[in-house]
């Protein structure tokens, strides 16, 4: 077993693990006022009085206790600060862990002198602004603006650059105030330097909009990364070129100027290892330009997805990957009423993926597994850019206009091989398609005085997308589905050009009772118009496929009126809301045209408690009205894959979806405990799912409005603790969901429960070594009629950071995977081990790199998924060994 074989590896990260702890003792307390009052948000610092350095530091909590860790046997100078109040000091040398210490503050005369010490203190809370000093947490060895993130209390990043704090997604990131790549955590994680970050503010309910800040419900969260002095006013970043056997290739340049007056950005970087700073599903991410007007009124129209049918590569799941970008990033503000802002990404990649599947589709016949071999290539080249123009002569009026621009070519070329009985099918397919849409929009905002605020915002949006499937194959494909002449080889052809325009606009006006009520109404209109043009030929054939042809026009008008109120009662926010909306649209194909219109209510509310200041549960409610696009009302037959096609349905109707969320928060510095959790819940009435007749393996696909209640439930928990030089994580994920549709006109209920639970401890020993030790397990279950399959991995991991000498660091970590197939009792184990040698000097801006990947040179792993009518288990192929060496130079 792969098990046994790699045993002899866990002592060795383990043993690092558990050595002794001993090394720490707490301090408490509690800060009170002269009327013993408690003090929240105080900041307690202890400073070493041989090192002049902090040895600990902490925040009362709504109680005013506090709890640091100090190293016994040294003196500290103890000093506690809040805005307002004297600052406390006192010299301490030896303390009882178990016995409180008081702490009383004097209100101050003046805060002249107090402002400058707090700004250097660790953590600072002034409103809804949280401010932490980095230096506080971090060692200096980190490279990024993720690993100074990651060293903050409260803050998570995954590996794609996420970032989350005390539960919370973060939405922007700012530096210096100023938009960073349209707000992209990834980017920014991935790409400022760590050594010139100074502090990090965490904004919440941020609104860079003056006259409606406060009056939405929208929390969104910001990250404002504030640079030090020494880093502005000229240009800083770093420059990385490496290469290895196999010609293997890395080159890398982040370069930043911040002044005043002129922010620029310029990120470049070209490899064939993996180090996807900019990845397809990014430009499908960025290519949602800007929000439209119409779902924030609860309208949804349901746009087939660009990327149907494009793998999304991942040093994962691919065993090959050539990614290159060029992006420029840029602020400049001419005076305080003028800012010009924007961004251009020029990208291209270049991945080739292998896998060998076992599909079992989800029909009544006996016969219903497929085994598919596969080997993929996607080549993708992009180009995004937007440009934003923002006018406030004061603070009560905001202008902005702004333009989004995409363009790409995406091909997708696969090989595949089907076994299905005695059918043996080679396949070549050709999925390519070049996309491109613009945007303009124009948001005014306008505060006459404290009682009244105007807005009016309008968007124009244009879209193009024109896929192209070229498909060859030695069989006769769609046996029993369409009829085909006999040939010795097919190759067919599908055509398709979608365009998309839409035109909306939206006015508001915002009555303020009081400060603590206000009235919204709000007046809107959306126009959305499609046509899609669709034909299917067959090489060297004169064959005509009438049932393909396409050639149809779509028009949705939406007009509504809506009236929301916010109130705040003591510790609630209650916002109840309903819209009203007159829907009206038109189908037309060819010469047949159909016409329909309807009135709907839509209501929704928004409540929050403030349980205490680091507490808080937030409700939300919302109904919407789903429609249909284009693609889906096409009538005409559209070859989908070798052995699929899709039928839209011109009688289908909106769906109606009530959506409900619940979410806790909860973060305690005194305790070291974090707590955050989600629960979601919708319920769809009238959905637009999926009907699938088989013939064999093949599919005649359709869509219709189904009158059993399809449901979705989903929700996490994650719970962090900090325990001396511990740190402790532990989280679960859960996803259900219940869909009812047609598989061979019969009513089927497709049940799926994803659940996934992971742990992770931390700790650091001597401040030369930091282990973690992780491990994780998921289970999903897939239940179609009588068809049940369950997959499980478990994976155990561990990472070690080890400072050897001084200048000289290893990093490594090893994943264990054992993974699971129940319905036919298959077992898959696999492993991962890397390791990277580093060394800097102190001081020196040079750093030089020695990395090797994959080193017990894993090939394949396992995965599943399952769509409407089929369940696959999949064996990827992944890249072999390989190592680089890399130089990195800081400007």
């Amino acid at each position: 077993m792969l098990f046994s074989k790699r045993l002899i590896l866990l002592p060795f990260f383990f043993g690092f693990a558990f050595s002794a702890f001993g090394q720490s003792k707490p301090l408490i307390g509690q800060v009170l006022d002269s009327l013993n009052r408690p003090i929240p948000y105080a900041n307690v610092v202890a400073i070493n009085q041989s090192t002049q350095k902090i040895g600990g530091f902490g925040i009362s909590n709504d109680e005013g206790r506090f709890k640091i860790t100090l190293a016994p046997g040294a003196e500290y100078l103890l000093r506690v600060s809040f805005v307002g109040f004297r600052q406390f000091e006192m010299a301490i040398k030896e303390w009882d862990s178990e016995k409180p210490m008081l702490i009383v503050l004097e209100q101050a005369d003046t805060e002249l002198g107090l402002v400058e010490v707090v700004s250097e203190l660790p953590v600072t809370m002034k409103g809804d602004t949280l401010t932490y000093k980095t230096d506080a947490f971090t060692t200096g060895n980190e490279r990024k603006l993720e690993d100074v993130l990651e060293k903050l209390p409260g803050f998570q990043v995954d590996e794609n650059g996420e970032v989350k704090v005390q539960g919370k997604k973060v939405d922007k990131v700012l530096v210096d105030g100023k938009t960073f790549f349209d707000g992209d955590t990834k980017l920014a994680t991935k790409n400022l330097p760590a050594n010139a970050v100074d502090r990090v503010q965490v904004l919440k309910n941020f609104n860079e909009i003056s006259p409606v800040r406060g009056l939405d419900n929208d929390e969104t969260l910001a990250l404002n990364i504030q640079l030090k002095e020494g880093k502005k006013n000229l240009v800083f970043g770093d420059l990385t070129a490496g290469a290895g056997p196999q010609e293997r290739y890395l080159g890398h340049a982040n370069t930043f100027y911040y002044a005043p007056k002129l922010n620029v950005n310029l990120i470049g970087g070209s490899n064939n290892v993996g180090e996807q700073t900019f990845t397809l599903q990014d430009y499908f991410r960025f290519s949602g330009g800007m929000a439209g007007l119409g779902g924030r009124a609860g309208s949804r129209v349901q746009m087939s997805s660009e990327d149907l049918g494009i793998p999304l590569a991942s040093r994962t799941n691919a065993f090959d990957l050539k990614t290159h970008l060029g992006a420029l990033n840029f602020n400049f503000s001419p005076s305080k009423k003028w800012r010009h802002s924007g961004f251009l990404i020029a990208s291209a990649s270049d991945n080739q993926l292998g896998s060998s599947s076992l599909r079992t589709y989800l029909n009544a016949e006996e016969n219903t597994q497929e085994t598919l071999n596969s080997a993929s290539r996607v080549e993708n080249k992009s180009g995004l850019g937007k440009y934003s123009l923002t006018f406030t002569p004061k603070e009560e009026t905001y202008l902005k206009y702004s333009f989004f621009g995409k363009l790409s070519s995406i091909d997708n070329s696969n090989l595949l091989n089907s076994i299905f009985g005695e059918n043996v099918q080679n396949i070549g397919a050709i999925n390519s398609r070049d996309p491109y849409s613009w945007q303009h929009r124009l948001d005014y905002f306008h505060a006459p005085s404290e009682q009244h605020v105007f807005s009016a915002e309008f968007n124009a949006e244009r879209k193009f997308n024109d896929p192209l499937f070229d498909l060859q194959t030695n069989l006769k494909p769609l046996l029993g589905l369409y009829p085909i002449g006999d040939r010795e080889s097919y190759r067919f052809f599908q055509n398709q050009e979608i365009t998309t325009q839409t035109l909306e606009g939206a006015f508001n006006y915002y009555y303020i009772l009081n400060p603590t009520n206000h009235l919204n109404w709000t007046l809107g209109y959306q126009n959305l118009a499609q046509t899609l043009d669709g034909s299917l030929s067959q090489e060297n054939s004169e064959a005509e496929f009438g049932e393909f042809d396409n050639a149809n026009e779509f028009g949705l008008q939406d007009l509504y009126l809506g009236m929301t109120w916010k109130t705040k009662w003591k510790k609630w926010i209650i916002s109840p809301s309903v819209y009203f909306h007159r829907y009206a649209w038109r189908d037309q194909q060819f010469a047949n045209e159909l016409n329909y219109d309807k009135i709907l209510a839509l209501p929704g509310l928004y409540a929050k408690w403030n349980v205490k200041s680091n507490r808080s549960l937030t409700y939300r409610y919302q109904t919407e009205a789903n429609f249909m696009d284009i693609q889906k009302l096409a009538q005409g037959f559209v070859l989908q894959d070798y052995n699929a096609i899709f039928q839209g349905n011109r009688a289908l109707d909106n769906g109606i979806f009530t959506n409900h969320s619940l979410s806790y928060n909860h973060f305690d510095m005194f305790s070291g405990l974090t707590v955050f959790g989600n629960l979601n819940y919708s319920r769809k009435r009238d959905e637009i799912t999926g009907t699938t007749d088989f013939s064999g393996i093949n599919r005649l696909l359709s869509l219709v409005n189904i009158e059993p209640v399809n449901e979705t439930l989903n929700g996490d928990l994650r719970m962090d603790k900090s325990l001396n030089k511990l740190k402790f994580e532990v989280g679960g994920q859960w996803n259900a969901f219940s869909t009812n549709l047609i598989l061979d006109e019969r009513l089927t209920q497709n049940q799926q429960f994803s659940q996934t639970y992971d742990t992770k401890l931390t700790t650091t020993f001597f401040k030369v070594l930091e282990v973690d030790l992780g491990y994780s397990f998921t289970a999903n279950s897939y239940t179609s009629g009588p068809i049940e399959n369950t997959f499980t991995t478990h994976s155990p991991k561990v990472e070690i950071d080890l400072d050897l000498v001084k200048g000289l660091k290893l990093k490594a970590d090893y994943t264990y995977n054992t993974y699971l197939n129940k319905a036919v009792s298959t077992q898959s184990d696999f492993d991962f081990l890397n390791a990277f040698l580093i060394y800097q000097g102190k001081k020196s801006p040079w750093e030089f790199k020695l990395s090797v990947w994959n080193i017990l040179d894993t090939r394949s792993i396992r995965r599943d998924s399952f769509n409407e009518n089929l369940i696959s288990t999949f064996s990827y192929l992944v890249q072999p060994r390989y190592g680089l060496l890399t130089v990195k130079f800081d400007l």
